[in-house]
Order: C-alpha cells, then sequence, then structure tokens
C-alpha cells in the first residue's frame, strides 16, 4: 500500500500539467480573437457619426424624385405625418411639427431595424460567410444612390456575426475559472472600438471624394471613411487567417485531460474498503434532472431579460446621434466625440470591474435608466429656453450610457457561458442568447424612432427610463445571485 500511495500522485502531476497548457493555449487564442474583434468594430463604428448626414445627403440628392425607392419612401412618410397633424392639431409634438426634417429620425429606425434583424436571423447559424463583411463594404464605398446604400446595409446585417462568433471561441478556449476574463475582452473590444472608431470616422468625414450626380455606384457620402473601414476588415481577415487555430475540438481535449484527473483522484481513493464517491451519490439521476430542468429555467429568464433590456437602450441608443443632429446641430467631429466618450468612459470601468455578475448588470442597467432621465431632462430645457446648445445632462446621459455598456451585456454573457458550463452545449447557449438580444435590437431602434417621430425625444428617452427601471426591478427580483453556481452544481451532480 505504501508503494501505492507513492506511484498514484504522477498522473495527477501529468493531467495538472496538461490542464495548464490548454489554459495557456486558452489565453493566446483569447487575444487572438481580441485583437480580430477590435479590427471589426473599429470598421463597424465608423459609419455611426456619419449616419445622420449620409441620409441627409441621399435625401438631398433624390428626395424629391418618387420615382427612387428614397423619394417613395418619403412621399408615404409626408403623407402620414400630414395625415396625424390635421387629426392632433396642436396636440402634436413639436417635433413633428418640424416637417420633412423630422422624418429622418423614422428612416434611420427603419434602416437600424433592418439591420439588427437581418443579424437576428443568421445569428443561430453564423460562422460562415466572413466575406460579406468586406463586400458589403465595398458597395458602401460605391453607394452613389440610397437603394445601393440599402443594400450594403442588407449585406452587412445578414454577415455581421462576429461578435457572436467571438463569444462562442472564448467560451470553447477557456474553462470556467478564466470565463469571466476571456468575455470581459470582449467588452474591452467594444469600448475601445467605440472611443476610436466614431473619432475615425469623423476625421475621414473631411475628405470628401463623394459624386454630386445620382448614379447607382457612383463615389458614396464619406467614401474615403468607407475605403479605411475596408482597410480594416482587409486586415482583419488576413491576421485571423494567419493566427487563429482551429478551437472545435478544444472542449474535448480538455474534458480528456479533466478526466484522466479525476481517474488519477479515484486511482487515489481505490485503496479504502468503503469508497467515498458511493457514500455521496444517493438517487444521482433525480438531482441530475433537477438541477437541469433549473438551468434550463434559469437560461429562459435571462434570454428574455436581454431582449427586453435591449430593446429599450438599443433604440435610444441608436436614436442618440439624430438628436444631437436635429436638436442640437452636431457636426460629424462633434458626434465622435460624445461616442468617444461614452467608449473611452467604458473602456475606463471595463477590466476587473466585471466580477460580481449579477450586481453589475443590476448596476449597469441603474445607470442607463439615470442616463435615459438625463437626456429626457436635456431635452425639456432646450425646448423650455430654445437652447442650441447642448446642457450638461447631455454628458450625464451619455456617462449613463457608457456605465450601461462597460457591464450589462458582458456580464449577461458571462452569465450565461456559465449556466451548465463544460455540457457541451455553450455554442448553442450563447447563439440563442444573442438571438434574443438581436430581436431587441431589431425592433428597438423602429420602436424609439417612431416614438420620437411622433412625440418628440424628451418623452421618447422618459419612456425608455421608466421600462429600464422595470427590466431593472424584474432582473433583481427573478435572476437569482447565485446563477452561476448552477454551472458547478450541475458539474458536481454528475
Amino acid at each position: 500500500m505504501a508503494t501505492a500511495s507513492i506511484s498514484k500522485p504522477l498522473p495527477s502531476a501529468s493531467a495538472s500539467a496538461s490542464a495548464s497548457a490548454l489554459r495557456s493555449e486558452g489565453k493566446r487564442i483569447s487575444r487572438i480573437v481580441f485583437i480580430a474583434l477590435l479590427l471589426d468594430i473599429l470598421s463597424f463604428t465608423i459609419i455611426l457619426p456619419l449616419l445622420p448626414r449620409s441620409l441627409e445627403a441621399y435625401k438631398a440628392r433624390e428626395g424629391a424624385d418618387s420615382s427612387t425607392l428614397l423619394g417613395w419612401t418619403l412621399q408615404h412618410v409626408t403623407q402620414l405625418r400630414e395625415l396625424i397633424l390635421a387629426n392632433a392639431g396642436a396636440r402634436a409634438s413639436r417635433f413633428l411639427q418640424q416637417g420633412a426634417r423630422a422624418d429622418l429620425v423614422l428612416l434611420g429606425g427603419l434602416l437600424g431595424s433592418v439591420y439588427s434583424l437581418l443579424q437576428c436571423i443568421v445569428a443561430p447559424i453564423i460562422g460562415r460567410p466572413r466575406i460579406g463583411n468586406i463586400v458589403w463594404t465595398v458597395l458602401w464605398v460605391f453607394s452613389g444612390s440610397f437603394e445601393s446604400f440599402l443594400a450594403a446595409r442588407i449585406i452587412a446585417g445578414l454577415s455581421e456575426g462576429n461578435v457572436q462568433l467571438s463569444t462562442t471561441i472564448i467560451a470553447d478556449v477557456t474553462d470556467p475559472q478564466t470565463r469571466s476574463h476571456g468575455m470581459a475582452l470582449v467588452g474591452i473590444a467594444f469600448a475601445v472600438g467605440f472611443t476610436i472608431g466614431p473619432s475615425i470616422g469623423a476625421f475621414f468625414s473631411r475628405m470628401n471624394i463623394e459624386s454630386q450626380a445620382t448614379t447607382t455606384f457612383g463615389y458614396a457620402p464619406f467614401a474615403v471613411a468607407a475605403v479605411f473601414s475596408l482597410a480594416l476588415l482587409l486586415t482583419e481577415s488576413l491576421y485571423l487567417y494567419f493566427k487563429l487555430p482551429e478551437t472545435k475540438n478544444f472542449n474535448s481535449q480538455r474534458n480528456i485531460t479533466s478526466a484522466s484527473a479525476d481517474s488519477a483522484v479515484a486511482a487515489l481513493d481505490s485503496g479504502n474498503e468503503e469508497p467515498l464517491q458511493s457514500q455521496l451519490q444517493p438517487q444521482p439521476g433525480a438531482r441530475l434532472m433537477q438541477e437541469r430542468q433549473k438551468t434550463k429555467s434559469i437560461l429562459r429568464q435571462l434570454n428574455y431579460v436581454h431582449f427586453a433590456y435591449l430593446f429599450f437602450f438599443s433604440g435610444m441608443e441608436y436614436t442618440l446621434t439624430f438628436l444631437t443632429h436635429d436638436r442640437f446641430n452636431f457636426s460629424n467631429a462633434q458626434q465622435g466625440k460624445l461616442l468617444g466618450f461614452i467608449g473611452i468612459t467604458s473602456t475606463l470601468l471595463q477590466g476587473g470591474y466585471v466580477r460580481r455578475r449579477q450586481i453589475l448588470v443590476a448596476q449597469g442597467m441603474a445607470g442607463c435608466t439615470l442616463g435615459l432621465l438625463s437626456i429626457a431632462l436635456c431635452c425639456i430645457k432646450a425646448d423650455a429656453k430654445d437652447m442650441l446648445r447642448p446642457s450638461w445632462w447631455l454628458w450625464a446621459g451619455a456617462l449613463g450610457f457608457a456605465v450601461a455598456s462597460a457591464t450589462v451585456v458582458n456580464c449577461l454573457n458571462s452569465m450565461v457561458s456559465l449556466v451548465g458550463a463544460d455540457d457541451g452545449s455553450t455554442g448553442r447557449r450563447l447563439g440563442d442568447f444573442r438571438s434574443a438580444g438581436q430581436i431587441g435590437r431589431a425592433l428597438g431602434p423602429m420602436f424609439s424612432c417612431t416614438l420620437y417621430w411622433l412625440a418628440g425625444a424628451s418623452t421618447c428617452y422618459m419612456v425608455g427610463a421608466v421600462a429600464v427601471a422595470a427590466i431593472t426591478l424584474a432582473f433583481v427580483s427573478v435572476i437569482p445571485a447565485s446563477t452561476v453556481m448552477h454551472s458547478s452544481g450541475l458539474k458536481k451532480s454528475q
């Protein structure tokens, strides 16, 4: 027995070394994914500060021609607006009474919803046509008409699944102990991208090579910014091709290593007359079934929260650049500064701040609520005093958005990846979770922009604040603080 006790720890030490090597490789792959995702988000965010003025440029080119798609759409929107004004009279919102300028917000909401709806469709099956990102950006460069620009955004929506793919890869190559750190890299990539990307877009918007004629494949408004976006995507594609290894079987390797370690522990106990495992496993089937039902219930609740939160948050966030363009006539550079402020503040709040997930989700939602209230107050003050410059309430609202961006979705992602961890379904769970969020993102911009168009900015943001506050209370009441523990509990019961 003495000889056995000396020789048995050797397999355990070997398994531990293999686990350490896998963990190091997982961290290396996570860093590769982070760099690629950062390039992708930089490319994606370049267009954000340019969108209101891009639509304005297309409207100036072809808005009066009812034979074009844009002209036909604006003609029907104008008829609807005039019908509402005729029925509402003085009760109509001040914004709606502005006339054709107000229609830009509704058009922007339609574009945002189409883009996110297509993302929602492809999220569960993504992993394919990465070239679609490059195709849409090339088409953006040469979008001389609104029709070609719309086609470019449709292709973009069908191709933009890199966040879903990145979170799935990170979930595959990390274990439950390192997964929060890996998911934090996704949030940091978002924060840095939203800090720098809009400023890059604003910078290149000064270099104007757009064509003035209405042609299908003339240069788009702000085409130089589109060319730089294309360069980032090409760089990302080459980087991934040469650096990213296949991760499909990474979990299988970890499970083999874990099984080796468990076998070593079992071997150490083999000399006992009554093994400890047999004493601690009464009726394993019933407990396992109960844990699985609990896990499904928690995942379903997290999906509902994700949908409801992003329905309001993404919609309100999407209207922000249209608010500053319409109400305060922000230039592209000013738009870039506002979005950059949100991004850099979110970056500073990342790092080690994403540990206690349930608490941070609630804090982020509370920050979003206060941010929406601040923007509503900014609009109320601007309307009352007919101000042309934003008050500090706008920047307070941007701070609230930054807190929400730094915490909520990132921590929810981490919670979903850890509930039922290592059961082989991480990719599917994250796909379902992201699809629920994308449905919210698909419907949110259209809802918020329609509300903005009908009732004005202050009402729109006030409704958003009340709704997010209600979602926060529901989340705290329904989702247990020990959610992540169910994953470990399930694993032990197996």
